[in-house]
């Protein structure tokens, strides 16, 4: 007799206040009672939101500032925007190696 009640789980919707009987939506209006499956959704949405933003990021603002300088019609401009883009490349890959070092002497 007790196995057969402790698969019986009583929700009350909060928007009817009707009582269901194992069920995550309500019956009567449909809303979602069951908090667990509730939070789930949340954090699935809240995922999928963030992945969606992410998406859209182009290039940061450097990134493309020296993408255009690159390809500007004055020379002088050009070369050293070449320049400064080469040691931007140097100091993040010497950042990254650090960064791997780092990592796998802390693991």
């Amino acid at each position: 007799m007790s196995d057969v009640m402790a698969d019986k789980t009583y929700r009350t919707c909060q928007n009817c206040g009707e009582i269901n009987l194992n069920r995550d939506y309500c019956k009567q209006c449909g809303q979602i009672i069951n908090i667990n499956l509730k939070r789930r959704l949340q954090r699935e949405k809240k995922v999928a939101e963030k992945n969606k933003i992410a998406t859209k990021k182009g290039p940061n603002r450097l990134t493309l500032f020296f993408e255009k300088a690159k390809e500007h019609d004055n020379i002088l401009i050009k070369f050293t925007a070449r320049f400064f883009y080469s040691i931007w490349v140097v100091v993040i890959a010497i950042g990254s190696f650090l960064a791997l070092l780092f990592g796998y002497i802390a693991a």
